[in-house]
Order: structure tokens, then C-alpha cells, then sequence
């Protein structure tokens, strides 16, 4: 920084100057966006300022207006880019050192500064708007500059600017040849080589734009809300003047279709935050929107769903009326929901007849049932039996999936009652129409895959059409019943509060510890049907066996593949587009007899493992103390695992292992948990290091390449990649965070929380590395699982996948030293975790995040296993053109250190990274 601000700033005098030279301009540019981009501390940042003086803010805007106004050109258009990036990388700085002790705070011209900013958030090109919002979203967050005068003042013109940017673009490549400056798609077309490019472009932009909408709400609530206020009025004026006819109905891809698209995100983001805001709008005001949309009344159905989405922004004003004013909006509001659920076109129409636009709506009036019953069930409890009794009178004309979504939305509801008994007989009534069907199917159909064939039609001939298809029905029927034990054990909590749990009969008795143990009310009546889950997940497992796999009928053949949508998905191919062009179809030929038993066995496979694993995250103790679990389990969750696909093992490891794990009581560690992992890791283990030698091989032999993503190999891969990675996620919760898990068994009140998918996610990260839970240390000190455990972690930090590789070393230092603790390791380990440890360096290194964790690990492991295992030296030795000097300086460091008991300081980390860099291992 001395070099560069040399000569009172001179250097960045120049640069500004040549910023308006065209021969040097992008140069210049890109000098200044190196400078500005300068990491370090405050004193070093802060002589960058002198670039806010008026001067150099002058030489920047001329350029910038003269970029702007220039034919788009690829050359121009690159300058411009850059010259945004170093403008918003400035005010980056300014993030930085506004509010710091020894700064000014406010700059000179920031006012001007911040026009030129806004200037780049008009500008037609998504990119530059893109690169501008950034900045904004900063100053919004941050503490002292979104409080600054100036920068509130700016807040309507942003919203103004960004808010038409929310819209979408039709994609159109031929765009760029129009030259036009003012042409957003021209800009997208030299952005974007193709469609598929511009759909990933353009979420992460909505995705940063509706961000700072929020922050912006925050700062400003009466300027965002004044905005999409009369952004919806002006689009129901508009709306409503149109006559509208079948003929004219909108497609995904009308202007006016994208606007309310548009509309409908901003309101939601804007309302999203306004409890959060001090100064709110008016609640009348919000009332009276609501009044314009349920007067409108569109036949159109896009244009209902999107209206559907406004409704469901403004429920947050019911919240905030008084009791006797939103109790008539709230009739109303369901009213216009429930009409949306049984919304048709063309006369009758039955789901075989039904348009995906219209099935759609439906279903998007289903779901907003279930939002407003998860985020405001206060507001309908007083008319919950009223509610139910429209329910039950909608049932025939709606679809089993429709109803099953109504049925959570009451269970939501019923969960505020706070009355076990009365919670517990609405379960029964949801549960009494599927009970007799699934016990009784689960003794005939599910008994072995032969008669589950035979039931669902995979052993006959394909038949088309659908409706005429009896094993269809068959097959419903089986969906249906899954789907309701999914609604049960994932809406059904007891009460938050313990005193409420107390008082409304959840609390069955106290641990040792005196928590309370609770039980849910949906245990007795979800327990008979547990039986009948686990033995269709046996014959599920059955199905891919040699024997089954030859009952399949020819037309079948191809049913147990992975859907297209998930192989594009996780092949990162992107079909977006397609799927656009798919939402109205008129004319789309219905799908196949194939297509619908592929979603069949993959909606039914997968949903089994979610009820699995939310039964004994909600369910609790009552599940764990089942007689012989443990047995039970792997007889029939885990069995034939050898013959099931890596996509099919998949949700055991990550829907039902994970919470299965995690939500067990302690009592449970030795008759439930470590049976099932004696069993489970040493299988995953020998699985996944015969693919990854697999993969190697492919590597090795050019099999696997960019160019050929969607080959098998590569699809193969990917599968390998997420099942080491998933299954490293089950280990951290098994060594780390067992010490967390008791209440969620039933002994705290955390474990039956509506957050409880959230928590789930949370206490993944929660725990030190340096701490092995209780249900860690049973694990590492039971022979038959420690070992395969320490193999698999060991070889995650090695394998060729950064990732996995990053997650595993934060388990491998704590494991390393409890083994130690323990007496528990040998020299034949010691050798074996140093040396996959340098291996890792060798694979690895490249990446900052690896090297670094990489490092610390082995510094961590020489420390530890030198002072017992003296000839781990040797595997140091093997690093060619090793300094021999410099490794016995370390080593004596090493055991010096280790002696006196410091911890493992920059020093010795450096001096490992000396002679492990490069390393060059031969194994």
C-alpha cells in the first residue's frame, strides 16, 4: 500500500485519468480492481478512501456514462463490467472500515457515489445490476451505513430500479446481434451461451435481488411496502380490465405472467419481514389489499395461483387485526382458498381430464392450507371443527393428495389444542380410513415381492391407458396410505411448553435427570401400523434381488431406474426451460405406463424412509423400547443391502439413519444403536471403497471426462461422492453429538418442537470437534465398530473428493486422541493415519480450505503418536527430496513440545508445511 499511495495517491491518480482513455481504460480498470480488492487491516485500507474525493469520482463516472451509451460491443460491455466491480469493490472497503475506531464514517461525495452506484442498478444488463446489488445488500446490513441519512434517502430509487429486475427474460441468443444498448435480452444473449446457462444466471440474481428487498425492508418498511403495494394494485387494475377468455389465458412466458411472477416474490419478501420491523404499515392498509384480491376473481389459472401467493403474503395482516376484525377476513380468505381447491375449467373435469395448470392451482390452494396452519394456527384454532367439516364435505371432489394436504393442515392446528386426548382422537380419525387397508395389505401384498408384484402390476404387461389400468388403483392405494403416515408422524408434536405438556397429559413420567419424558399423540395409533412399514420396506429391499428382478414383465424392465429429473439433478443439468414450457399443458400427451411406475416405486421408497426416520424423531421412546428393535431393523430395513442401488441407499443413510441416530435415548445406545452399526459400517465401508477403487480405475483409464456428463460412469461418481459424504454426516453425528440426542428420544422438550427438521440440521454443527459424545466413545470402544469407523474416516480424508475429504479431518483429530486416551491403537495405525494424511496433501493440496485443515491434522497426529510410536518418523522419510535436517529439527520440536505440554502453535504448522510442500508421495 506504501508503493501505491507513493506521491500523495499518484499512481491512483493516473488510473483514474486513463479510465477515459480507450486504449488503456480496461487495463486501468482492472489495476484499480486489484487495489480495491486489497485484503488487510484497517490502517492499510484506509488511504483507498482518497479514491470517494471528487476527482477520482468524476474520472470514473464519465467513463462509466460513456461505456453505457456506447453500441454494445463485447469490448465495451467487458470495460463496463469491471469498471462496476471496482466501484462496488470501494464501497466493500467502505463496509469495512465504516464504524472503526481512527475512520471518518460518512465519506466526502458519497452522495454522488451512491447515484453512480444506482446508475449501475438501472442499467439493462443483468450482470452489472447483479454486481451492484451486491454492494447494496452490504450497506443494508450493515449496522452503521444503513442508518446513515444519505443512504435511506437512496432506498426508494433502488427499489424503483431493482424491482423490474426481478422479472424474468426470455432467453433469446439471436438478441446480441441488435447492437442496442438498451436491449436487456441482447445483454443476457452475451452473458449466456445458452438457455440452460441463463436459468442458473438468473435464480442466483432473483435469489440476491428478493435478499435485498428483505435487508432493504428492514432499513425502510414503509418504502418497500409502499412500493409492492401499488405494484399490486396497479397489476389487479390492469388484470382486471382484460377480458380474459380460454383462448387468451396466459402462458408461463406472457409479459403479464412474468410480472405477476415477479409481484408475488417481492410482496412475499417484503411481508416476510415487516413483524420484524418497528415502524409497520397500516394494518387497514394491508386489509385493503386483501380486499382487492379476494374480489378478483380470474378464471385464468396462473393468474389464480399467482393471486394465491398474494393472499398468502397478506395473511401476515390477519396476525396483526384485532380478534373480531380478522375473524371476517379469515372465513373470507378460506372461502376464496377452498373454491381454488375445487377449481376447474371446461365443466367437470376428473385428474385424468385435468390440465397441469389447473392441477397447479389446486394443489397450490392445498398447500397454503398447510402454510398458514404451520405459521398462524392461533388464528384458526377457534374454527377448527368448522374448517374439518368443509374439509370432510370437499373430500369427493378432490384428489387423495389434496386431501392428504388438508389433513395436515389440520393436524398443524389440532397440535395447539394442547390436549392429549383430544389430539390423540383426531389422529384417529385421520389414521381410521388407511388402518384397515394398510395392516391389511401388509399381510397379503407386502409379504414377499412376488405377491407385491403381482398386486401392483410389475409382473403383467403394461397397460394404456391409465384409466383403465386396475393395478393403478392398487398402486394409489399404497401412495395414499404412505403419504398419510407421513402427514401423522411429521405434523403430530406435543406442546412446546412444558407447563402446557403438563397440564394437557403429554408428560408420562421423568428420567433419572427429571426431564420429562412425553409422549405423542399419535403413538398408539401409528404403533400397529409400524409393523406394516417395516415389513414393506423389506419386500422393497427384496425387489432388486436376482429371483424378483426376473418376475418383472418386459415392459417393466427399465421400472426400478432413477427418474430423469433426479439423474439431471444430480448431473447438475439444468431442464428448467422444459419444465417451464410444460407448466400449461394444454396438449402434452400424458406419461407413459413406464414413466408412472418409475414415480410409483421411487414416491414409495423414498416416503417410506422419511416416515421411518420422523416416526422415531417424533414418536421417541416409544419406538426405541420396542421389543428386539434391533433385530427387527435389520431384518428388514437393512437387508439385501448388497443388491439395492446407490440411489436407493441413499434415503437410508440420510432420511432415516441420521435422525434415527440422533434421536435416541441414551438408555437405547447398547440394545438399539450399536447392533445396527456393527452391522451397517462395515458394509458401507467394504461398498464404498470397492467404488471408489472402481472410480480410480475409470479415472485412471480416462473413463470419466467433462465432456460426457451424462455417461453412466460419471452419474456412478456422483452417486459415490454423495453416499460418502451423507454417510460422514451419520458419523459426525455418531461420534460427536450422541451427548445431544437423549432429549430428542422423548426426555426434553426440543425433541418434539415443529422446528424439529431444523434442529436436526443444526446439531450437525453444534458440537466441538474436540468433544466425543457419549454415544462416540461406546462406538470406539466396541472392537466390532471402532475399527471399521477409524478405517472409513481415515480413508474419507484421502479419497479424491475435497469435500468429504474437509468433513472427515475434523472428525479424525478427536478420534485419533481418544484412541490414544483408550489404549486403543497400534503402530501399524499410526503409519497408516500419517501416511493417508500426506496422501491427502497430494490430492488435496490444491484447494486452500484442504491444505490448511490438512495441515493442522498432520501436525496434530505427529504430536500425538511420536511420543508412543517413534517410527512414524519413516513415513515422513518416504516424501522425496525430503530435508532430513530440517524433519530431525521437527522432530525434536515435536517430542520437546509434547513433553511440556504446548499446544500445537503457527510454528510447528509451518515448519510441517516446509517439508511436506510439494509433496510427492510414493506409496
Amino acid at each position: 500500500m506504501t508503493h501505491i499511495m507513493a506521491n500523495d495517491g499518484r499512481l491512483l491518480q493516473v488510473l483514474c485519468l486513463l479510465l477515459n482513455n480507450e486504449l488503456f481504460q480496461s487495463l486501468a480498470a482492472e489495476c484499480l480492481l486489484q487495489i480495491v480488492s486489497r485484503k488487510g487491516k484497517v490502517d492499510e485500507r484506509k488511504p483507498l478512501l482518497v479514491l470517494f474525493s471528487a476527482d477520482a469520482m468524476q474520472c470514473m463516472f464519465q467513463s462509466a456514462d460513456g461505456a453505457s451509451a456506447k453500441p454494445l460491443e463485447e469490448a465495451h460491455y467487458h470495460f463496463l463490467k469491471k469498471l462496476t466491480q471496482v466501484l462496488t469493490g470501494l464501497g466493500m472497503q467502505l463496509c469495512t472500515l465504516w464504524g472503526k475506531e481512527g475512520t471518518p464514517g460518512c465519506p466526502p461525495n458519497f452522495s454522488i457515489y451512491l447515484e453512480a452506484i444506482l446508475t449501475f442498478s438501472r442499467h439493462p444488463s443483468l450482470s452489472v445490476a447483479h454486481f451492484a446489488n451486491t454492494l447494496w445488500l452490504a450497506f443494508f446490513k450493515h449496522d452503521h451505513i444503513s442508518k446513515d441519512p444519505i443512504l435511506v434517502s437512496f432506498i426508494p430509487k433502488w427499489v424503483q430500479a431493482s424491482g423490474p429486475k426481478l422479472m424474468k427474460v426470455v432467453y433469446n441468443k439471436a438478441a446480441r446481434a441488435s447492437g442496442r444498448s438498451d436491449d436487456v435480452a441482447a445483454y443476457v444473449a452475451l452473458d449466456c451461451d445458452s438457455e440452460e446457462e441463463f436459468n442458473v444466471f438468473f435464480h442466483r440474481v432473483r435469489v440476491d435481488l428478493l435478499d435485498t428487498f428483505k435487508q432493504a425492508t428492514l432499513v425502510a418498511p414503509l418504502v418497500t411496502y409502499r412500493y409492492v403495494q401499488d405494484w399490486l394494485v396497479m397489476m389487479l387494475q390492469k388484470t382486471m380490465s382484460t377480458p380474459t377468455d380460454a383462448s387468451q389465458f396466459v402462458t408461463v412466458q406472457s409479459p403479464s405472467f412474468m410480472e405477476w411472477d415477479a409481484l408475488t416474490l417481492a410482496l412475499d419478501s417484503v411481508l416476510s419481514k415487516i413483524l420484524m420491523c418497528v415502524e409497520r404499515p397500516p394494518v387497514g392498509n394491508g386489509l385493503q389489499l386483501l380486499d382487492l384480491c379476494l374480489a378478483f376473481e380470474p378464471i385464468d389459472p396462473l393468474i389464480l395461483s399467482s393471486l394465491l401467493s398474494c393472499i398468502s403474503a397478506l395473511f401476515v395482516f390477519l396476525s396483526m387485526a384485532p380478534p373480531e376484525t380478522s375473524s371476517g377476513y379469515l372465513l373470507r380468505v378460506l372461502d376464496k382458498i377452498f373454491a381454488s381447491l375445487v377449481f376447474t375449467q371446461g365443466g367437470d373435469q376428473d385428474k385424468w381430464t385435468q390440465s397441469r395448470s389447473v392441477k397447479n392451482v389446486r394443489r397450490h390452494a392445498a398447500s397454503l392450507m398447510v402454510k398458514i396452519g404451520h405459521k398462524y394456527p392461533l388464528l384458526l384454532l377457534p374454527i377448527f371443527d368448522r374448517v374439518c367439516t368443509i374439509v370432510s364435505s370437499l373430500e369427493p371432489k378432490l384428489s387423495k393428495m389434496e386431501y392428504i394436504c388438508l389433513q395436515e393442515a389440520l393436524l398443524l392446528i389440532s397440535n395447539h389444542f394442547c390436549e392429549y386426548d383430544r389430539e390423540s382422537n383426531f389422529v384417529g380419525e385421520v389414521l381410521r380410513p388407511v388402518s384397515g387397508q394398510w395392516i391389511s395389505m401388509a399381510k397379503e401384498a407386502f409379504c414377499s415381492p412376488q405377491q407385491f408384484m403381482s398386486f401392483v402390476g410389475l409382473d403383467k404387461p403394461p397397460v394404456e391407458p391409465s384409466a383403465e389400468d386396475i393395478y393403478g388403483q392398487n398402486r394409489a392405494q399404497i401412495i395414499c396410505c404412505v403419504n398419510v403416515l407421513q402427514a401423522v408422524v411429521k405434523r403430530c408434536v406435543w406442546p412446546d411448553d412444558p407447563d402446557r405438556a403438563q397440564r394437557g397429559g403429554f408428560v408420562v413420567a421423568r428420567t433419572e435427570a427429571w426431564n420429562p419424558i412425553y409422549r405423542n399423540p399419535a403413538t398408539p395409533h401409528f404403533l400397529p401400523l409400524f409393523p406394516g412399514l417395516l415389513t414393506l420396506i423389506q419386500c422393497f429391499n427384496s425387489l432388486w434381488t436376482p429371483p424378483a428382478l426376473a418376475l418383472l414383465s418386459e415392459g417393466y424392465k427399465s421400472a426400478y431406474d432413477m427418474l430423469e429429473v433426479d439423474r439431471n439433478n444430480l448431473l447438475g443439468i439444468t431442464t428448467q426451460s422444459q419444465s417451464a414450457a410444460d407448466c400449461l399443458d394444454w396438449t402434452q400427451p400424458p406419461k407413459t405406463p413406464i414413466h408412472r411406475i418409475q414415480n410409483f416405486m421411487t414416491a414409495v421408497h423414498d416416503t417410506s424412509y422419511h416416515v421411518l426416520g420422523a416416526a422415531f424423531q417424533s414418536i421417541g421412546r416409544d419406538l426405541y423400547q420396542l421389543p428386539n428393535l434391533a433385530t427387527t431393523l435389520l431384518n428388514t430395513v437393512f437387508s439385501n443391502l448388497d443388491f439395492i442401488s446407490d440411489f436407493r441407499l441413499r434415503p437410508i443413510i440420510r432420511v432415516f439413519l441420521k435422525p434415527f441416530i440422533m434421536f435416541c435415548p441414551v438408555d437405547f445406545y447398547d440394545s438399539v444403536l450399536l447392533p445396527v452399526l456393527a452391522q451397517f459400517t462395515p458394509f458401507i465401508l467394504n461398498r464404498l471403497n470397492r467404488k471408489w477403487q472402481h472410480m480410480t480405475d475409470l479415472l485412471e483409464a480416462g473413463g470419466i471426462d467433462d465432456e460426457n456428463a451424462d455417461a453412466q460412469e460419471c452419474l456412478e461418481d456422483m452417486l459415490n461422492r454423495q453416499i460418502t459424504r451423507e454417510f460422514l454426516d451419520v458419523m459426525k453425528v455418531t461420534l460427536v453429538g450422541g451427548s445431544g440426542a437423549e432429549g430428542a428420544g422423548g426426555a426434553t422438550t426440543s425433541g418434539g418442537s415443529p422446528a424439529m427438521d431444523d434442529e436436526l440440521n443444526t446439531r450437525l454443527h453444534a458440537h466441538t470437534q474436540e468433544v466425543i459424545g457419549e454415544l462416540g466413545m461406546r462406538v470406539l470402544t466396541c472392537p466390532h465398530i471402532s475399527e471399521p469407523v477409524v478405517s472409513y474416516l481415515l480413508s474419507c480424508v484421502a479419497w479424491n473428493d475435497s469435500t468429504a475429504s474437509l468433513k472427515a479431518v475434523t472428525l479424525v483429530g478427536p478420534v485419533v486422541r481418544f484412541l490414544l486416551q483408550e489404549r486403543q491403537t497400534s503402530a501399524h495405525f499410526a503409519r497408516q493415519a500419517l501416511t493417508l494424511t500426506l496422501y491427502a496433501l497430494q490430492t488435496h493440496g490444491q484447494h486452500d480450505a484442504n491444505l490448511g485443515s490438512l495441515l493442522m491434522l498432520g501436525t496434530q497426529l505427529y504430536e500425538m503418536l511420536r511420543p508412543k510410536y517413534s517410527d512414524i518418523i519413516e513415513v515422513m522419510k518416504q516424501i522425496p527430496d525430503i530435508n532430513l535436517t530440517d524433519l530431525q529439527k521437527f522432530d525434536d520440536k515435536m517430542l520437546e513440545e509434547t513433553r511440556k505440554g504446548n499446544k500445537i502453535d503457527k510454528a510447528k504448522r509451518e515448519m510441517f508445511k516446509k517439508l511436506t510442500n510439494p509433496v510427492s508421495i510414493l506409496l
